[in-house]
């Protein structure tokens, strides 16, 4: 027998919020689970102007840096506060300028599709002279590291195969560099060239690498210009090949000893280093499995943050919290959205619990997901017939489907706010 529910809620210690822009704060990514018939979200604070606070969401309009606001579970029962949680505001000043500032964004189909972050960061009136970093090109001059449907296991592999995007993280130790599988680059190129198959997967997992395409040979994807040490993955053979400086020379994954190099990357590509990392990881990793272990994840987050202050010892480190609302039950796909919004809910908390309170360590906390409406945060289906109050009813009334989940496109502007103003606090 499943044992008695109880609510909770969970908060980072520090909320960014962007002078001038209004920051919405959502009830149902705080909560375990929400029961708005039994359990309610308040919040407090002094000093700070809310444009309001429904039983929804609380809108900060105004607040001085450093203000603290307390969360509150209530039980409507007999009114009963369950649990109170206090976090504090770091309010950054939009439109601060110190100069040109690096970031890079690392993560899954958010990144890879942008919007949530290309509408805010790349607004020269909230963060001026920003310069995004990466090896796939969104806008000229501005990159990032999105691959669809990723996850963080993902980037601990080495890529290889025709579809499988390139990433320059994992290397060989020691004076070898990977330059990812020749026929991926074949197909790359294609992309590039617009005559590759119209097929979904050429565009969305080899598309965008344009600035990387100048280093290897159109027809066979093999480097124009090797070094003593450089290797490529030949799918065509299923071998590795090594150049010893002469010529390549077959060889085994296995003569290797791999590892997560963020400074071979950086070096490998030319690539400035970048002065914040944001990681927005976990929705592909966790969504589907309410019981999941994140002792794994947990390590490997670990070594990307050693990785990256290895190579980049004053960079900040950012751990971004992503959705806990996968939006409501009425959806096309057929999701069991209120069982994937808990198993979301259990990773927020694993998050919080694990990497909170580590700004030492170098582990940096920010909480995308509580900007994002379980309900409005996501486009509606436009399909009639999925969309009818029941069949053959002939009145205007829709029944609010979503589509595009777990994607909360009409929510992403809002989601890139806490990026901005954790970039203008820091710069």
């Amino acid at each position: 027998m499943a044992q008695s529910f109880r609510n909770e809620i969970c908060l980072p210690e520090y909320l960014y919020v962007l002078e001038g822009q209004p920051c919405d704060l959502f009830t149902q990514p705080i909560l375990k689970r929400w029961r708005p018939y039994d359990d309610h979200v308040r919040f407090e604070a002094k000093g700070v102007t809310f444009a309001r606070r429904l039983s929804t969401v609380a809108t900060i309009d105004k607040a001085p840096d450093g203000a603290k606001v307390k969360i509150s579970l209530v039980n409507s029962d007999d009114f009963e506060t369950l649990q109170e949680e206090e976090c504090t505001l770091r309010v950054a000043q939009a439109g601060r300028d110190t100069g040109l500032i690096t970031a890079q964004i690392l993560g899954d189909s958010y990144t890879n599709d942008g919007a949530f972050f290309r509408q805010v960061l790349t607004n020269a009136s909230l963060v001026p002279n920003l310069q995004l970093v990466g090896l796939r090109k969104f806008t000229e001059g501005q990159f990032d590291e999105g691959r669809g449907g990723w996850r963080l296991a993902n980037y601990f592999q080495i890529p290889k195969g025709e579809f499988c995007s390139y990433h320059g993280y994992m290397q060989p130790q020691g004076n070898y560099r990977y330059w990812g599988d020749r026929v991926f680059w074949v197909m790359a190129w294609k992309v590039f060239r617009k005559t590759a198959p119209n097929t979904f997967e050429p565009k969305y997992f080899c598309g965008r690498y344009d600035a990387c395409l100048e280093r290897y040979d159109e027809g066979t994807g093999t480097l124009l210009k090797p070094l003593k040490g450089d290797l490529q993955y030949d799918s065509a053979q299923k071998t590795f090949l090594l150049f010893d400086g002469k010529k390549w020379i077959p060889k085994t994954e296995s003569d290797f000893q791999w590892s997560f190099d963020y400074g071979k990357y950086l070096s490998m590509w030319n690539i400035h280093a970048p002065e914040f990392l944001f990681v927005q990881l976990g929705v592909n990793d966790f969504r589907s499995d309410y019981k999941a272990d994140f002792a794994q994840w947990n390590e490997q987050i670990a070594e990307v943050k050693e990785a990256y202050l290895k190579a980049v010892p004053n960079g900040k480190f950012i751990l971004c919290i992503p959705c806990s609302t996968m939006g409501t039950d009425d959806n096309a796909a057929g999701d069991f959205n209120t069982k994937l919004n808990a198993a979301m809910w259990r990773f927020r908390k694993n998050l919080i619990e694990n990497f909170s309170h580590r700004e030492s360590e170098g582990f940096y906390l920010l909480d995308a997901g509580i900007g994002v409406s379980n309900e409005f945060g996501y486009n509606p289906e436009n399909n009639e017939a999925k969309t009818l109050p029941y069949a053959g009813y002939k009145g205007k009334e829709r029944i609010a489907v979503q589509t595009g989940n777990p994607h909360p496109y009409a929510n992403y502007a809002t989601m890139g706010l806490p990026f901005a103003a954790f970039i203008q606090y820091y710069r």
